[in-house]
């Protein structure tokens, strides 16, 4: 806001009496909410939101109408995005799929232009100015997506979170998420702080109707042989469990009605996975209190009554194979004490 415009706020504010005054405060407070708040009614406004449309004009030289066709299937609209959006909205609304923004970025670097200004670093409202601006823009491209459509916007770090917040006003309800996009190979720390910020984010949000296009999960290979009252299951190896016991120094589990002990190897016993469950998501004790290990189906002891005994079975390839993994345990334990 020009110093002129401030100076006329504060002799306004300056004329006010006490019970004007404490109205105006109050309207103030009464109208603070949770959430993203800038100086819209402080700032000079987008002299955009008033100006007369600009109607566009079709460039047959730079169109392609396809032939037996009398119209183009294809708009590029050059010009000012408010007036577009403008028009898009008197003749697409609710018409649109997928929007793409990729706004300015409010570097401060001076790359976006506000009330025909570039807006620098040095701006005292350089961030309420911005979020105005886009802000009249996204409620335009709001109205203009279909009921199962979606906007992608791009953003860098630094104001990621303000447009998020924003995006939140404009869209309540409708956030799916946010994707990383990496934009440079390689290093780009501007900050000193050894930090490289060479990705970007794009904020997606989207109406009820919206999905990704994707394949759906396979569950053929999922059946319920037994008849498990939990629904169909298939084999899966519980690593991420037995990977949080080895943490814990336990590097084998027991099989409760016989006492067997297993070492953590994918031949000797699955995971019963549920189609409703998530993976590794629970300890293995309660894998196998809940009985969801399929043990092994040839689950036979065998008794040795020395090392020197149980050394010879694992040479001649007698024992169990169990045991030839607690050898391997063994070793590395040694190496590792040995290091």
């Amino acid at each position: 806001m020009a110093k002129a415009e401030t100076t006329s706020l504060l002799a306004e504010l300056q004329n006010l009496n006490a019970p004007q005054l404490r109205r105006l405060l109050v309207e103030h407070l009464t109208q603070q909410k949770l959430g993203l708040y800038w100086e819209s009614n402080a700032i000079t406004r987008d002299a955009a939101l008033n100006a007369n449309v600009v109607l566009p004009r079709v460039v047959p030289e730079f169109s392609h109408t396809p032939a037996g066709t009398t119209h183009h299937r294809n708009l590029v609209i050059e010009g000012d995005n408010f007036d577009s959006l403008r028009l898009l909205r008197a003749t697409h609304a609710g018409k649109i799929r997928v929007i793409y923004i990729d706004p300015p970025y409010n570097t401060g670097n001076k790359d976006w232009v506000y009330n025909d200004k570039y807006v620098g670093a040095n701006d005292r409202w350089r961030h309420s100015q911005w979020l105005e601006f886009l802000y009249q823009r996204l409620v335009l491209a709001r109205e203009l997506l279909t009921s199962d459509g979606v906007i992608l916007v791009s953003i860098n770090d630094e104001n990621r979170a303000r447009l998020e917040l924003l995006m939140d006003e404009v869209f309540p309800g409708r956030r799916a998420g946010c994707f990383v996009w990496r934009v440079r190979s390689g290093g780009n720390d501007t900050k000193g702080a050894l930090l490289s910020d060479n990705h970007e984010h794009v904020l997606v949000y989207c109406n009820e109707g919206f999905e990704f296009k994707g394949e759906g999960r396979n569950e053929a290979a999922y059946g319920n042989p037994d008849e498990d009252h939990r629904g169909d299951w298939q084999n899966d190896y519980p690593v991420g469990a037995l990977r949080e016991r080895a943490a814990r120094g336990v590097l084998q589990h027991c099989k409760p009605d016989t006492g067997n002990w297993y070492a953590p190897r994918p031949r000797l016993a699955f995971l019963q996975l549920q189609t409703t469950e998530k993976p590794q998501a629970d300890p293995i004790e309660t894998i196998i209190a809940e009985k969801r290990i399929l043990w092994p189906a040839n689950d036979r002891t065998v008794t040795y009554t020395s090392e020197a005994e149980i050394r010879q079975a694992i040479k001649a390839g007698t024992a169990p194979k169990q045991f030839k993994i607690y050898a391997e345990i063994a070793q590395l334990q040694k190496a590792a004490e040995n290091a």
